[in-house]
C-alpha cells in the first residue's frame, strides 16, 4: 500500500515512485545521530519526495533480542506501527537496517490471517487494527526507484574521496530466493553517484560486532570491528559509508575502545544520506555533523 498522492516518474523504465512516504526514523537516529535525519529530509526535499511524520510511531522494535524474548509482543509492537501507516494511507521508508528488517518480517508474518487476528485482539485494546498490505522500503530502495540519473541532476559537488562501505547485516535481508546483494548493490551505486571511489576491503559481510557488544565487548571489538578497521585502513579509505545507525555507533565508539588492543583509527563514519546531501551542496554545518563521534565534520569541510 503506497501513497495515494502525486507520483514522480523514474528514468530507465522503472516503475513510478510515490511522491510521499511516512518516515520511520527508528530510535538511534533521532536520539544519537540526528544529522542523518537532517540529511534525509534535505535529500528528499530536493528530489520532490515528501516525508510525512506520523504521530505515535514507536520503536520498531529491535529485530533480534525482542523477538527472542517475546515473539507475540514483538509482532504486536511492529503491527501497531504498521497500523498507523495504514490509517494514513502511506508506505513506510526506513533509514535504519534494523527497522527495515523488523517491519518487513512482521508484515510478512502478519499475512497469516490467524496470527494477524490474534495480534489484532491485543491492538484493539489500544484502538488499533492492522489489515495488512503496508509497503515497507529501505531508503536505498526508494532512491534506486527514483533513479541514479535523476538524483545526479541535484549533485553540485563531486566528492573526490575513497569510501569503504559498511552494508550492515540486515541490509542483506531479502525475500525467500531473492538476491541478497540487491540492496547492497543499490547502496554501492548511490555512493559512486556522488563521485566517491568505492574501495573493496574483503570483509564487507563480516558483522561489525554491535549485537555482541553488550555482553562480550572484548570479543566484539577484537574479532569483529578490529579486523574490519585494519582492512579498511589498509585499502586507503578516507571514510566509511553506512546505512545502519547501529553500525555507526559501533564504529565510532569502537575506534576509541580499540586503543586497548594497540590500534589507533580516526576515520569518519558517514551515513549514505549524509554523503548524498554533501554532494548536493548541503554544508556540514547545516547537517550538524558535529554530533558524530568521528571526524565527519572535518571530512565535510575538506570537500568544500
Amino acid at each position: 500500500m503506497g501513497s495515494t498522492g502525486e507520483r514522480i516518474s523514474s528514468p530507465g523504465g522503472r516503475s513510478e515512485t510515490p511522491a510521499e512516504y511516512a518516515a520511520f526514523l527508528g530510535c538511534v537516529i533521532p536520539f544519537r545521530i540526528p544529522s542523518v535525519e537532517a540529511a534525509t529530509r534535505k535529500v528528499f526535499e530536493r528530489l520532490g519526495v515528501h516525508l510525512t511524520d506520523l504521530p505515535g510511531l514507536s520503536c520498531c522494535p529491535e529485530p533480534i533480542t525482542s523477538r527472542i524474548v517475546d515473539y507475540r509482543a514483538y509482532l504486536t509492537l511492529s503491527a501497531r506501527n504498521l497500523a498507523i501507516a495504514q490509517k494514513a494511507g502511506l508506505g513506510l521508508v526506513t533509514v535504519c537496517n534494523g527497522c527495515y528488517e523488523t517491519l518487513v518480517e512482521a508484515e510478512e508474518a502478519l499475512s497469516d490471517n490467524e496470527l494477524r487476528e490474534d495480534v489484532n485482539k491485543l491492538l484493539s485494546e489500544f484502538g488499533y487494527r492492522y489489515d495488512g498490505g503496508v509497503k515497507v522500503k529501505h531508503v536505498v530502495e526508494v532512491l534506486d526507484e527514483i533513479g541514479v540519473n535523476r538524483i545526479r541532476e541535484q549533485v553540485s559537488r563531486t566528492l573526490h574521496i575513497k569510501a569503504a562501505l559498511q552494508y550492515g547485516c540486515h541490509l542483506f535481508r531479502c525475500a525467500e530466493d531473492g538476491d541478497i546483494w540487491r540492496k547492497p548493490d543499490m547502496m554501492k551505486s548511490l555512493a559512486r553517484m556522488t563521485g566517491a571511489e568505492v574501495v573493496e576491503y574483503g570483509l564487507e559481510r563480516l558483522c561489525c560486532g554491535y549485537p555482541t557488544m553488550t555482553h562480550r565487548r572484548d570479543f566484539s571489538l577484537e574479532h569483529r570491528l578490529l579486523p574490519k578497521m585494519r582492512r579498511i585502513q589498509g585499502a586507503g579509505a578516507d571514510c566509511v559509508v553506512h546505512v545502519c545507525p547501529a553500525c555507526i555507533v559501533q564504529f565510532e565508539s569502537g575506534q576509541v575502545l580499540l586503543r586497548k588492543f594497540g590500534a589507533s583509527f580516526q576515520l569518519p563514519m558517514v551515513h549514505l544520506m549524509e554523503l548524498i546531501a554533501l554532494s548536493m551542496g548541503v554544508t556540514g554545518e547545516e547537517l550538524a555533523l558535529d554530533v558524530h563521534r568521528s571526524p565527519v565534520m572535518d571530512l565535510a569541510r575538506r570537500l568544500v
